[in-house]
């Protein structure tokens, strides 16, 4: 009989530490905007709030549904952009986009997440999450979406 590693598959369980950590320091701001004519609601912590307060430029949280030969949800930080975003409030924008790898290749893939096609018009663009939750945690951004 062999001992499963419960660390190192799709249904892996999370250090608890972690866990503890985000139920100490809950998504306890909120705020619902449109995005492609959705509601989403973007929840962010209080050290997200402390951070975003001392910033002198917004923070634009990039979430990207990557097409390719799996289906990859990234959350981006940017700066700055180019892209059409949302105000969620001052100092934070949020900006969707689905986006088409122009080749399946595993090992591109893995490494790079290779550029394609922008996918904002047609069925791909009506695949805006309901939920973005937003953490600055041990000097990173860290985020995540759910349908």
């Amino acid at each position: 009989m062999s001992i499963m590693n419960l660390r190192a598959g799709y249904f892996s369980i999370e250090n608890p530490l972690r866990v503890l950590a985000r139920w100490l320091n809950r998504h306890s701001y909120r705020q619902t905007v449109q995005i492609n004519r959705r509601k989403v609601e973007v929840r962010w912590t209080g050290r997200a709030e402390r951070v975003l307060r001392q910033r002198n430029r917004p923070l634009i949280v990039e979430i990207r549904l990557y097409f390719s030969c799996v289906v990859k949800k990234q959350v981006l930080f940017h700066r700055h952009s180019e892209l059409d975003t949302t105000v969620v409030k001052p100092g934070l924008e949020i900006t969707f986009q689905p986006i088409a790898s122009a080749a399946c290749e595993p090992r591109e893939f893995a490494a790079s997440y290779p550029p394609g096609r922008n996918l904002s018009q047609g069925r791909a663009a009506r695949m805006v999450p309901k939920t973005v939750e937003i953490d600055y945690c041990q000097g990173s951004w860290e985020g995540s979406f759910y349908y």
